[in-house]
C-alpha cells in the first residue's frame, strides 16, 4: 500500500481499512454428533413417532416467546408474504422515523427454505431415523439499532435445529465508536467519506477483532431462542457455536473530492479490464500458479445504471472488487471459501504448521490479516497508473542506446541497443514479464521463452530451434537490465521487474491496449 500512497498522495486524504459486511451462523453442534439427537429426545421423554407433535409444540412456544419480546419492546412487527421483500428497507425506514431508539427496532416474519432435522421412516431398516431435510419453515428477522454495532439483524429459524444467522457491518461499528468519542466524520451509506482523526478511526477498526464476539452473539441467541436454556441444560451448558459464513473487508481510499476520483477512476477500470487477469488474480490473493491448481480465476466488469462501474476478480469462490462511492474508492475482499487460505495451527499442543483455515469465529483475526493484505496488493498494483509522475522522460530514455555494466566482473561498460516501446515483440515481452506469477519469485530465461511462445511472439520456423530462442530472449533480458526495467535477483538466475520498470511498462501496455485500440 506504500507504493499507492506515494503515487497518489496529492489526491487523497488517507485510507481507512476495516470489516464491512459480516454474516455469521450459529449452530447447536451437539444435535449432529453421534446419537446426541436421540439422547436429547430421550431426556425430553419423546418417542420418535411423536417427534412431529413435539417439535410443533416447541415451535409454538418459541413464537409465543417472540411475541412477548415484541410486546415488551413495543416494536413494529409484520408478516411478509414473500421472502423477496426487502426487509432492510423496512428497518431503515423505521430507523429514520425513530433515529434515537436503541435496541429492538422491528420483528419481521417470513416463510423461507432451510435445512432442518426431522424423523423419517427408513424402508431398508424398517426403523424411524434422524434425517436432514431441506424444507420451508417460519423465520424471524429481528432488526436492532445496537449501541455498539449500529443497524444489524438476527435471523432465527423456528424449527429444529434452530439455526441463527447474524448480520452486522464493521463500518457501522466504526461510526458508532466515533460518535461516542465525539470525533467528527461524514458518511455516505455505509461508507465514511471524511474523518477528523483518521489514525484513531483506523485504531478503532483494528480493535474490532479483539472484542469477545462469542459472548455478544450468545446474548442475542438467548434473547430470541426461548428454548435455549433447556437445550443447554441437556447438553451440559453447550449451546451455539459461531462460524463466519461470509466476511467482507474494505479498504476505503478517501479522495479529496469527487472530481479527483472521477479523473483517475476510468484509468483504474481500463487497466483492470485490459491488463489484470489470469495469473495476476492469483497474486492478489497471495497464491502462486501451480499446475495442479483446479480453481478458476475470473475477472469481470459491470456497469450499474446510475451507479457506475464495478470491477471484480474471483478465485475459488473468494472475490476482490473495487467500485466508487461518493468520493471514496473502495477495494473490498470477500471470503466465502476459508479453506483456500492458511492459518498457523491454533492448537498450542499441536505442531506448528500451516493448515487450511476454518470458519470458527476465533479465526476472525486471521480473516482480517488475509483480506487486508489482498487489498494492499491490489492497491499497489494500481500505483503505476499515476499520470503525473514524469514518466515521459523515462519512456524517452528507452528509445536511446544505453551503456551499462551488468556484472561486477565486467572490465568495462557495454552498449545495449534502444527499445522500441510499441514494437509488437517488445509489447508481448513486456506483457509476459508483468505476469503476476513472477511478482514474488521472478522469472527465468526459460520461463520467459515459454511465455513468449505461448503469446505467438516468434515465427513458426523459429520455434523449431529452442536454443537460438533462449539466446535471443537472454539478449533481450540483458537489454531490459541495461535500461533498468528488470533486475537480477542475488545468487540466482532469476529476474524481476523493478518498481520504476513496473510504472514504465504499465504505461506502455495501457497506451498500447487502450489508447491505440481506436486507431
Amino acid at each position: 500500500m506504500k507504493k499507492f500512497l506515494q503515487s497518489f498522495d496529492d489526491y487523497i486524504t488517507g485510507i481507512l481499512s476495516g470489516f464491512d459486511r459480516i454474516i455469521l451462523k450459529g449452530h447447536i453442534k451437539h444435535f449432529y454428533f453421534n446419537n446426541n439427537f436421540y439422547y436429547f429426545l430421550s431426556q425430553q421423554n419423546i418417542k420418535l413417532k411423536d417427534f412431529k407433535n413435539y417439535v410443533l409444540k416447541v415451535t409454538a412456544d418459541i413464537k409465543t416467546h417472540i411475541n412477548h419480546l415484541i410486546e415488551k419492546e413495543q416494536c413494529y412487527t409484520e408478516h411478509l408474504t414473500s421472502p423477496k421483500t426487502s426487509k432492510e428497507k423496512i428497518a431503515q425506514q423505521i430507523l429514520e422515523e425513530n433515529p434515537d431508539k436503541i435496541g429492538l427496532l422491528c420483528v419481521l416474519s417470513v416463510v423461507e427454505p432451510c435445512y432442518t432435522l426431522t424423523v423419517k421412516y427408513n424402508q431398508a431398516t424398517g426403523k424411524l431415523e434422524k434425517r436432514h431435510e431441506y424444507r420451508k419453515c417460519l423465520h424471524y428477522y429481528l432488526y436492532y439499532n445496537d449501541r455498539d454495532l449500529g443497524l444489524m439483524h438476527v435471523r432465527f429459524q423456528t424449527w429444529l435445529p434452530f439455526t441463527i444467522q447474524i448480520y452486522l457491518n464493521g463500518k457501522e461499528y466504526i461510526k458508532k465508536q466515533l460518535a461516542k468519542e465525539n470525533i467528527e466524520f461524514t458518511s455516505y451509506d455505509n461508507c465514511i467519506t471524511a474523518v477528523a482523526d483518521l489514525q484513531r478511526a483506523q485504531k478503532i477498526a483494528d480493535q474490532f477483532v479483539e472484542k469477545k464476539w462469542s459472548k455478544v452473539f450468545d446474548h442475542f441467541a438467548r434473547q430470541v431462542n426461548g428454548f435455549l436454556p433447556r437445550i443447554e441444560e441437556i447438553f451440559n451448558q453447550h449451546g451455539y457455536y459461531w462460524f463466519i459464513e461470509q466476511c467482507e473487508y474494505a479498504s476505503d481510499v478517501l479522495f479529496k473530492d469527487r472530481e479527483t476520483l472521477e479523473m483517475v477512476l476510468p484509468y483504474f477500470i481500463e487497466y483492470a479490464s485490459l491488463c489484470q487477469m489470469g495469473e495476476n488474480i492469483f497474486t492478489f490473493f497471495g497464491r502462486k500458479v501451480h499446475h495442479r491448481c483446479q480453481g478458476e480465476a475470473v475477472s469481470d466488469r459491470k456497469h450499474y445504471w446510475t451507479q457506475g462501474f464495478r470491477v471484480k476478480f474471483t478465485l475459488d469462490k473468494n472475490s476482490l472488487k473495487f467500485y466508487d462511492k461518493c468520493k471514496v474508492l473502495r477495494i473490498e475482499t470477500t471470503i466465502n471459501n476459508a479453506k483456500a487460505f492458511k492459518i498457523l495451527n491454533p492448537n498450542p499442543q499441536g505442531k506448528k504448521k500451516w493448515l487450511p483455515m476454518g470458519k470458527n469465529i476465533s479465526n476472525l483475526y486471521r480473516y482480517a490479516e488475509i483480506t487486508k493484505k489482498c487489498n494492499e496488493r491490489y492497491l499497489d498494483s494500481l500505483a503505476a497508473l499515476n499520470r503525473n509522475n514524469n514518466l515521459d522522460k523515462a519512456l524517452e530514455h528507452l528509445c536511446h542506446p544505453k551503456k551499462s555494466k551488468l556484472s561486477k566482473k565486467s572490465a568495462k561498460e557495454r552498449q545495449y541497443g534502444a527499445l522500441n516501446p510499441l514494437k509488437d515483440f517488445n509489447c508481448k515481452a513486456f506483457n509476459a514479464v508483468m505476469n503476476g506469477a513472477y511478482m514474488m519469485k521472478g522469472f527465468t530465461t526459460k520461463q520467459l521463452t515459454d511465455a513468449l511462445i505461448a503469446l505467438n511472439a516468434f515465427k513458426r520456423e523459429q520455434c523449431s530451434n529452442l536454443k537460438k530462442l533462449k539466446a535471443k530472449v537472454g539478449r533481450f533480458i540483458a537489454q531490459l537490465r541495461a535500461h533498468k526495467i528488470v533486475t537480477k535477483l542475488p545468487r540466482t538466475h532469476r529476474y524481476r521487474v523493478t518498481n520504476s520498470g513496473m510504472k514504465i511498462l504499465s504505461r506502455i501496455l495501457m497506451f498500447k491496449k487502450m489508447d491505440l485500440k481506436f486507431c
